[in-house]
């Protein structure tokens, strides 16, 4: 029985998958997230903070557990945007493997795009064809991806990172709690201008395409939608999120304090803070694309290391 795991730590939420191979599919045995806001400052600073560097590496030391409890004989750590820009990134790698033993490998943008579409694109076979694109949308804390290809033909047309996250833009933009609609507008603005070329790019590239939007700002928005009292991933997953739901969620949330926010069952309250620039960021890409409706799938960078595992 081969077991395989893969951690990603984010910008915002540290995550675990482990999972078992039968016939060279993953069938999850742990799925968990926890958010340790690692890139908290690092935008304005330059480092990760001391607080920031504990508070990851106690999850990681609780997912080491989990990872060795399964037996799991082959594990992959991914670090994205927040360990990119930072420059102290050697003594926290240094410091996750003293504590851990788990070795943590930076991803560059190209692979971090290229793990969230094959990630979140595998698990939707039942609702795109073969010959279809598929653009898949990774919002994360402190960057975010666009990425167009065919998944079936394990083919990428096109992948974009833009310095562009929830927590980066809340903490460049936001000042108010709940914001006021000239720091949203400014943020828009700037989303706008750094994401109107990969937009353009990708128009001239595919005609049509489905949409897939993936990580933590999406499947919350989605569980927000579906109404639900508790977060439930099989419900979310394959859901869909339409223009409209998307305008309708992002003017109920940027009106209600962190506060206000965290009383909303479904949002964690590390995320209560930075789901309104997650939703801004959502929306104004949407609007760039002309896209109506999107497909969420909980499914991820992180499955996308995980079946990078010897490939």
């Amino acid at each position: 029985m081969l077991i395989k795991a893969a951690v990603d730590i984010g910008t915002n939420t540290v995550r675990l998958l482990v999972a078992q191979i039968e016939n060279g599919k993953p069938k999850d045995l742990i799925r968990k997230a926890r958010i340790t806001r690692l890139g908290q400052g690092v935008d304005k600073t330059g480092f990760l903070s001391a607080e920031a560097i504990s508070r990851t590496i106690k999850v990681l030391e609780k997912y080491k557990a989990d990872i060795d409890l399964h037996k799991a004989t082959e594990v992959k750590v991914g670090a994205t945007s927040a360990a990119r820009d930072a420059k102290n990134l050697e003594e926290f790698i240094t410091l996750v493997k003293e504590r851990t033993g788990l070795k943590i490998e930076v991803l560059n943008p190209e692979q971090e795009a290229s793990f969230s579409f094959f990630g979140a694109s595998a698990s939707l076979e039942n609702l795109t064809k073969a010959e279809d694109k598929a653009l898949v949308l990774d919002i994360g804390g402190g960057s975010t991806e666009l990425t167009l290809g065919n998944w079936q033909n394990k083919y990428i047309d096109l992948n974009f990172s833009k310095d562009v996250g929830s927590v980066r833009f809340s903490e460049l933009f936001i000042k108010n709690d709940p914001p006021k609609e000239s720091e949203l507008n400014d943020a828009s603005k700037k989303i706008t201008a750094l994401f109107q070329e990969p937009v353009e790019k990708i128009k001239t590239t595919a005609q049509n395409f489905q949409m897939i939007g993936t990580a933590g700002t999406v499947t919350t928005l989605a569980a927000i939608k579906l109404g639900l009292e508790k977060y439930q991933s099989e419900k979310v997953h394959c859901s869909s999120l339409s223009l409209a739901d998307i305008e309708n969620i992002f003017d109920k949330l940027k009106k209600l304090t962190t506060k206000q926010r965290k009383q909303i069952k479904v949002i964690q309250p590390g995320r209560a803070d930075v789901i309104v620039m997650g939703t801004l960021i959502l929306l104004t890409i949407t609007k760039l694309l002309g896209v109506r409706n999107i497909i969420v799938s909980e499914n991820d960078i992180l499955d996308g290391l995980l079946m990078s595992i010897d490939n």
